[in-house]
């Protein structure tokens, strides 16, 4: 039927039962397109659903009609303990349609109705999924009765006789009336917590006519008003039923009660909540979670150890929240049914458990510590026998994290001279290095490959030049890196590079350091020279790839140990390669002893997960981490970084590079037969000699050993693999790619394929679809002719030009196989190169420094012009720019990841 406005128009109107809407009104309650009555009613509906999801309703019975002795009756859900406040937000914010069909009732009561109508619907629905048995048709005993109320829940009614039916109402009616109707004028129930010994005191408090509160029998006694002094008792046994320590024999007055701490514990964290919502006023302390115990390490007053092995003298406690329990006091405690202690304002309960492990954490501690071992409790490296951690609250441990917290949120500047801009990330990574020379302390920097550490290091190293002399000791393959970011970075640093047969004697080392700020060599050169590099006074020494010393017990893990130094740094992007033990060789070299014995460092991380989840433990103190795969990472890099990596020459290497140049310039002039061919042939036997002399021969010794390239390939694999990412190696020689596929399989024990254009076009799609489809850490060798075009290689984000193309667009083409739309990472393009060889030539035509045709000779000339001199100076061995004389690291380590010259 229509529905009539307050201005007599008649507008449209629908009726259905509640149950057959309810689940569309909460579906669309916040549905603008709907009428403000139909929002009302479903949030009105959220609000039903809340508290029948917390258990505030109750099954009442409720008689329709009688016929002849006998009564139909019906189960009606209400909502109980229903906060007065809400509803009259509700009833406030009613829309007047609300109230068209019925004008009669004010606000408050159709809110009320809209409320009961809403639970009981819910209610309703929810019992019609019960499977109960059929109660009895024609019920003719109470028990039968109460079996019929039991299985209508569902609301259907039946019938019994009234006089059964009516006992039945009034007993539910009873029944629930502690929770249905909130008292006229609340009393208020009042938890006192003991005071010098006394025990926790819970009392019901009524206002007297001047409405002061009074203990409840004082104030029914008291009011001069009978009624009221009834509705006092009411109220009273209302809060009896629901609190029923209040009835308990043996207290002075009624509505008092002594507690335990189980007890009040219960008022506060339940209780109190059940007599808010039922109407009562409610005095109760706040009850606060349970709190999670950590230890707490509190060096004496002026027992302050001011380095790391300087010993204090220190107190163990515990914490629970901001209360610190000593062993004594989690004794007394611990003797407590429920122990209860004051925190920031609220009681919180300890659990038995907790005290006992408290109990244990603490036995047996020693009042001696040095900062070191207080170092090493702070950034996680013990782990604490409590859920809560440690806390080191002052002191030098202290004051260094609370330092690097700092640092974290204070990026350093670039210094003056610095010629460039650092990124965000290693502006922080800046800062961190300047913390670590402030705190005397050694460290890790450890971003991820692509990120720019040398830069960053350089900075600091201009930043502190004023200090002394900084050692850099580095892979040969790198050692040209160096000395190039210097001269582009901090061009105002005096650079020197110790390396190579020319280098400075043992006497003259302190010269040579004299005149420089950064000092370059390598690992096997720093071996070879260590006495005399030791009798320098660094004021930094920095290892770059400095996994290389994973091995403590190596060679030149032990050897680097003797080079004197204010500060050690060790550069790596993968801090942990192979194991935890890796990062401890690291960190136990950059700070000797700071760190512990290596199985205890082993054993504490390997709780916090994997690798990377044990360098964000230390994470900002001892180690400086931050990888790609962070998103404000990623924001900032671009999507292409192209690096240039400079390689070793071997022996081997150097005598047939030079064995094939002095055929070639034998008996070669001006006019010789064939001579274009020749050379030609030529600097292909030169191009393959620089990438392994098994390019060049077609032997089938193995590999290892013999080329800087093949090493330095190795080492950017084993970072890509240790991130779980992928790599593509582009070769102009099938045969050699062929070759150097078989040997990355054998040396990182995962397949690599190798893709030419030999193979048959379904060979050459399943190894692009397995490449492609892999999970983790993945290689694929391609000849650049098969593989330089056409092909999508997104899933990988690195590649690697093992040797040079003379057309830069076929260099742009293989790169872009993995630098394509669809690539979501920023790609690294690692183009190798043998410094003073044919590769450097290749390198100076592609970046376009010169025209082929004027490489050696006027333009007049060409290939078949050239004399026994030109040769030589176009492809003969640059001795001052070559990184030779190549061994490895340490000959009784087969798993050493670096070859050096």
């Amino acid at each position: 039927d229509p529905i009539v406005l307050p201005d007599n128009r008649r507008a449209a109107a629908m009726w259905a039962p509640i149950e057959d809407v309810i689940g569309w009104l909460l579906g669309n309650a916040d549905d603008d397109r709907l009428g403000a009555s139909a929002r009302w009613l479903g949030k009105l509906g959220l609000f039903a659903v809340s508290l029948v999801a917390r258990g505030s309703m109750v099954p009442l019975l409720h008689h329709r009609h009688r016929t002849e002795g006998s009564g139909t009756f019906a189960v009606r859900w209400h909502p109980v303990l229903v906060d007065d406040h809400t509803l009259e937000v509700f009833a406030k914010a009613a829309p007047n349609s609300v109230f068209l069909a019925n004008p009669k009732l004010d606000a408050a009561s159709a809110t009320h109705s809209a409320l009961v109508a809403a639970v009981n619907a819910i209610c309703v629905q929810a019992a019609r999924q019960i499977e109960a048995p059929a109660p009895p048709p024609h019920p003719g005993s109470a028990t039968d009765l109460a079996e019929a109320y039991l299985g209508r829940l569902d609301g259907s009614s039946f019938r019994a006789p009234v006089n059964l039916g009516r006992a039945l109402v009034r007993f539910l009616d009873e029944w629930a009336k502690p929770v249905a109707e909130p008292p006229r004028k609340p009393l208020v129930v009042r938890l006192d917590p003991p005071s010098d010994g006394s025990a926790w005191h819970l009392q019901v408090l009524g206002r007297d006519p001047d409405d002061v509160l009074q203990p409840i029998e004082r104030a029914i006694a008291s009011h001069p008003k009978p009624k009221i002094g009834a509705r006092f008792v009411d109220d009273l046994m209302r809060a009896e039923r629901l609190v029923p320590e209040l009835t308990r024999a043996g207290t002075e007055r009624r509505g008092e009660a002594i507690l335990t701490e189980e007890e009040a514990w219960e008022v506060m964290s339940v209780g109190g909540g059940i007599l808010l919502d039922a109407g009562f006023e409610v005095e109760v302390p706040r009850a606060g979670r349970t709190p999670r115990p950590s230890l707490r390490l509190t060096t004496l007053d002026g027992e302050s150890a001011s380095t790391a092995a300087e010993l204090a003298h220190v107190r163990w406690s515990v914490l629970f929240d901001d209360v610190e329990l000593t062993a004594a006091q989690i004794a007394e405690l611990a003797q407590q049914a429920a122990p209860l202690v004051e925190s920031n304002g609220r009681w919180v309960r300890i659990d038995k458990a907790d005290l006992a492990a408290a109990d244990e954490a603490l036995r047996d501690r020693s009042d001696q510590m040095s900062g070191g071992e207080m170092l090493r409790w702070a950034v996680g490296l013990h782990q604490s026998p409590l859920e809560g951690g440690v806390s080191i609250t002052n002191g030098w441990a202290a004051r260094l994290v609370g330092a690097a917290r700092d640092v974290s949120t204070e990026p350093a500047t670039e210094p003056e001279g610095f010629s460039g801009e650092l990124r965000s990330y290693q502006r922080a990574a800046l800062a961190w290095l300047h913390f670590c020379d402030s705190a005397g302390l050694g460290g890790c920097l450890a971003l991820d490959m692509g990120l720019g550490k040398t830069p960053t290091v350089l900075a600091h190293v201009l930043a502190t030049s004023g200090e002394g002399p900084t050692l850099v000791i580095a892979p040969p393959a790198v050692v040209g890196n160096w000395a190039s970011e210097a001269a582009n970075f901090t061009p105002g640093l005096r650079v020197a590079i110790h390396h190579g047969a020319t280098r400075a004697t043992e006497d003259e080392i302190v010269d040579e350091v004299a005149s420089a700020d950064l000092v370059i060599t390598t690992y096997g050169t720093a071996l070879r020279d260590l006495e005399g590099l030791a009798g320098v006074r660094w004021h930094r020494v920095v290892l770059d790839e400095a996994q290389a010393i994973k091995n403590p017990a190596s060679n030149v893990a032990r050897a680097l140990r003797d080079l004197p130094s204010n500060f050690r740094l060790a550069m790596t992007g993968t801090p942990v390669e192979n194991s935890l033990g890796d990062l401890w060789a690291i960190l136990d070299f950059v700070n000797p002893d700071l760190v512990g014995e290596r199985a205890d460092f082993v054993s504490e991380l390997s709780h916090a997960g994997s690798g990377e989840a044990a360098l964000r433990v230390l994470n900002g103190i001892l180690v400086f981490r931050r990888t790609k795969a962070e998103p404000e990472i990623a924001a900032e890099l671009p999507e292409r970084i192209d690096e240039v990596d400079h390689c070793t020459m071997s022996p081997e290497q150097i005598g047939l590079y030079q064995a094939v140049l002095d055929e070639l310039v034998k008996d070669t002039g001006p006019g010789a037969p064939d001579n274009k061919g020749r050379v030609l042939t030529a600097i292909t036997k030169l191009k393959q000699i620089c990438n392994h002399p098994a390019a060049f021969t077609g032997d089938d010794e193995p590999l290892d050993g013999r080329s800087g390239k093949l090493a330095r390939l190795e080492e950017i694999i084993d970072q890509v693999f240790s991130a779980g990412e992928r790599v593509v190696i582009f070769t102009q020689y099938s045969t050699w790619a062929v070759r150097l596929a078989e040997h990355l399989t054998k040396k990182t024990g995962t397949p690599v394929a190798a893709y030419h254009g030999g193979l048959a076009r379904t060979a050459r799609d399943r190894i692009l679809d397995d490449f492609q489809d892999t999970e983790g850490g993945a290689a694929l060798v391609l000849s650049i002719k098969a593989g330089g075009a056409g092909l999508n290689l997104t899933a990988a984000n690195h590649v690697v030009l093992f040797d040079r193309w003379w057309n830069p667009a076929v260099e742009d083409q293989a790169r872009d196989r993995a630098w394509r739309l669809g690539q979501e990472r920023t790609v690294i393009f690692h183009r190798l190169e043998c410094p003073g060889t044919i590769d450097e030539r290749v390198e100076e035509i592609v970046a376009g420094k010169r025209h082929v045709a004027n490489l050696v000779l006027p333009k007049s000339s060409s290939l078949e012009d050239l004399d026994s001199e030109q040769i030589q100076s176009a492809l003969g061995l640059r001795a001052d720019q070559v990184l030779s004389d190549y061994i490895p690291l340490d000959d009784a380590e087969d798993d050493s990841p670096e070859v050096m010259a």
